[in-house]
């Protein structure tokens, strides 16, 4: 079970690493247009997603939340790196 858990620990990882290159190129394109990189709708958006989701897997919306904040704070990371 241990090996089973380090697998899908890679391929979170890898999930979130294709969420991040997504990221970057929407921040591109963002300061291509001047918009800016941080955007409290979307935000409350994507929070929201992971709160139904969470519930909808039987977890806590509340870790579904934490896990949207620290993945749009990666998000943000890599959008603002030059």
């Amino acid at each position: 079970m241990r090996n089973e858990i380090a697998l899908i620990d890679q391929e979170v990882i890898g999930l979130v690493s294709r969420r991040t290159s997504l990221a970057e190129r929407i921040g591109r394109m963002k300061m291509s247009e001047g918009l800016p990189i941080k955007d409290p709708a979307v935000e409350a958006k994507v929070i929201a997603r992971y709160r139904s989701y969470a519930e909808m897997e039987g977890l806590d919306p509340e870790d579904g939340e934490r896990l949207a904040k620290l993945l749009i704070e990666i998000a943000i990371k890599k959008e603002t790196q030059r």
